[in-house]
């Protein structure tokens, strides 16, 4: 079966980001810095939103090319 699976990536990426920005929105950096909790949630968020952008770059690499601009 081959089904298209990237706007879930996307979806998932976008999710990610905005996670890890709710996550500390509004803590100063001490505050991050101390509390182990919030940077575990932050490391998830990147992990997912890493692993929905290699699946991107490896099963659709035109969608990559084409938008090169995005890190």
């Amino acid at each position: 079966m081959n089904e298209n699976r990237l706007p879930d990536y996307l979806e998932y990426m976008q999710q990610a980001a905005t996670d890890a920005c709710s996550f500390t929105e509004g803590l100063h950096r001490d505050d991050f810095q101390e509390d182990k909790r919030t940077q575990q949630a932050v490391i998830m968020s990147l992990i997912i939103l890493g692993e929905a952008a290699t699946k991107i770059m490896d099963t659709y690499p035109e969608f990559s090319q084409a938008h090169s601009e995005v890190p």
